[in-house]
């Protein structure tokens, strides 16, 4: 006891010694030992976030997108910004930034405050930003110009040229890949519109149509139509005629005269615009057996370069390289529920059985539990990713082929929770099922027509992709959604304004069992599970 104290006294004199010792100056004049600088940290990080135009009618802006931020904090010297699109800005203190995509969107704004000593502190806010839509100009203004303006056909676009069926908006029988009709003789073509009311079209000496109104309405030549009745480089001179506008029925007309007409030639110098902005038209006219036709025509020059090489910038991706064990929180969320739709009878949880991150791969498990449930995993980018246009590439191993197996790469419109599906657009990647008798299908739903039928197609040149990892991607553009195997193509859905896919979607990855596609489970199931190796989006 009494050596305890002795010691805590002792200890007690040594510490105030070398406290009283550490303030004294050098008698000697010279510098003393020097404390090496210490950490700064910023505090009391706030930031002021201004919209442009916001009022009490406008609470969201005046749709000019412009936003304005300020950042301070104590001890901070620099800020950095990401505006949630992707894009980020460094700044002394304010910085202007403004939002493109058109509509009403929420972003997830994060903020950095720096120190002298590159110490850093962050604060997250959410901000809902309103862009308007392009000006739509009357008709003229849009096809002309000022003066005059030319359209070409965008070629390079995925579903250029399409048809269907009279009584709908938008394709629905067949849709030419890009550039897949190089040698017909219509690429070349150029189509003026002058504010005068004049109309040129420059053939380059060829043209592509319906064989029997070519050969009636222009001449009989010498020129053989192919299986389908048309004939490709079909020779005409340039010529003139003239042309007028109209609004009717809410829609926007163009007619033509003296047998003037827009790309393909089916008989007809009527045509409405089915979808518009400053650059881009889409055009649809309706033939004598009641299909119509669309083109889609640009002012822009035609790139060289495919559809789905259109697609460079990589915006978001998880390899699953960098971590085990649960998904990354920043990307992924589980989506838990005792009960799905389509008749399906899993349960999903969030439990390390059902989904994991696991040797570079994540592993999604569907699992027989010991009183004969289910049990899987669902996980999704929603409000963590939700993205308009792209290419989204996924790599993935599908399960054995064992009856009541349906997993799933799927993206849903952003918006299901305010307008039900399938208003809100569903577009499936890959879905693989023995009703499609375990291959891959890639299908669109969306509300006029389809409804939960959809626009579907099952290619049969991959057996194998329950044993090898196979590329399944989406190239999603305004003109069409294109799906691919390994850059191989082999199901394409026409867009237009009138479909639900010219807004934000998010991704979906999960393990269905039973239900309508996946059907009767086969008896000796205990556990299958699906393996994915990346997921890439580009824009």
């Amino acid at each position: 006891m009494l050596n305890r104290l002795f010691f805590k006294i002792f200890s007690f004199i040594v510490l105030l010694f070398l406290s009283c010792s550490s303030g004294a100056e050098d008698d000697g004049g010279g510098a003393g030992p020097v404390d090496p600088p210490s950490e700064i940290i910023p505090t009391n990080l706030s930031v002021n976030i201004s919209i442009e135009g916001t009022d009490s009618n406008n609470p969201n802006g005046d749709g000019s997108g412009l936003v304005k931020f300020t950042a301070s904090a104590t001890n901070a010297v620099s800020y950095s910004y990401r505006f949630g699109t992707g894009d980020s800005k460094n700044s002394s203190g304010s910085v202007e930034f403004t939002y493109t995509d058109v509509g009403t969107k929420t972003y997830n704004v994060k903020v950095f405050a720096y120190s002298s000593t590159n110490n850093s502190i962050s604060i997250d806010k959410s901000i809902t930003v309103y862009v308007k839509p392009f000006a739509e100009p009357t008709i003229l203004e849009l096809l002309a110009g000022d003066s005059s303006k030319t359209w070409r056909i965008n070629a390079a676009q995925d579903s250029h040229f399409s048809n269907g069926a009279q009584d709908k908006q938008y394709p629905t029988y067949w849709e030419a890949y890009s550039f897949s009709k190089s040698n017909s003789g219509f690429y070349d073509d150029e189509f003026t519109f002058n504010v005068n009311g004049t109309f040129n079209h420059k053939t380059n000496n060829t043209v592509f149509g319906k064989g029997v109104h070519l050969n009636s309405d222009f001449g009989t030549t010498s020129s053989t139509t192919n299986s389908d009745g048309d004939i490709e480089n079909y020779p005409l001179d340039d010529y003139e005629t003239t042309f007028s506008v109209k609004k009717e029925d809410d829609l926007d007309k163009i007619e033509l005269g003296a047998k003037g007409f827009l790309g393909f030639y089916v008989g007809q110098q009527n045509y409405t615009i089915a979808c518009s902005d400053e650059n881009n038209i889409l055009i649809r006219t309706v033939d004598d057996s009641d299909i119509a036709w669309y083109l889609w025509l640009t002012s822009e020059t035609v790139s060289e370069i495919p559809s789905k090489d259109q697609f460079t910038n990589l915006v978001w991706f998880d390899d699953f390289d960098d971590y085990t064990g649960a998904i990354d929180p920043d990307k992924w969320t589980h989506e838990v529920r005792e009960q799905w739709y389509n008749n399906e009878v899993q349960s999903t949880t969030s439990s390390l059985d059902n989904s994991k991150v696991e040797d570079g791969k994540l592993k999604i498990t569907a699992i027989k539990t010991a009183n004969g449930s289910f049990t899987s995993a669902r996980i999704r980018t929603y409000k963590k990713l939700d993205f308009t246009y792209g290419r989204i590439d996924v790599k993935a191993k599908m399960p054995s082929k064992t009856n009541g197996v349906w997993p799933a790469i799927w993206l849903l419109g952003s918006n299901y929770e305010s307008i039900d599906w399938p208003a809100c657009g569903e577009i499936d990647i890959q879905e693989y099922a023995h009703t499609n008798s375990f291959n891959v299908q890639s299908t669109v739903h969306q509300p006029e027509g389809y409804a939960g039928q959809g626009d579907s197609h099952v290619t049969y040149d991959y057996n194998n992709i329950d044993e090898e990892f196979h590329v399944y991607s989406l190239v999603w553009t305004k003109e069409a959604l294109t799906f691919y195997v390994d850059d191989k193509p082999h199901h394409i859905v026409g867009n237009s304004c009138a479909l639900p896919f010219n807004w934000d979607f998010y991704l979906i990855l999960n393990f269905a069992m039973g239900g309508d596609m996946g059907g009767d489970i086969d008896s000796s199931f205990t556990s299958e599970t699906m393996e994915i190796d990346y997921v890439k989006v580009f824009q």
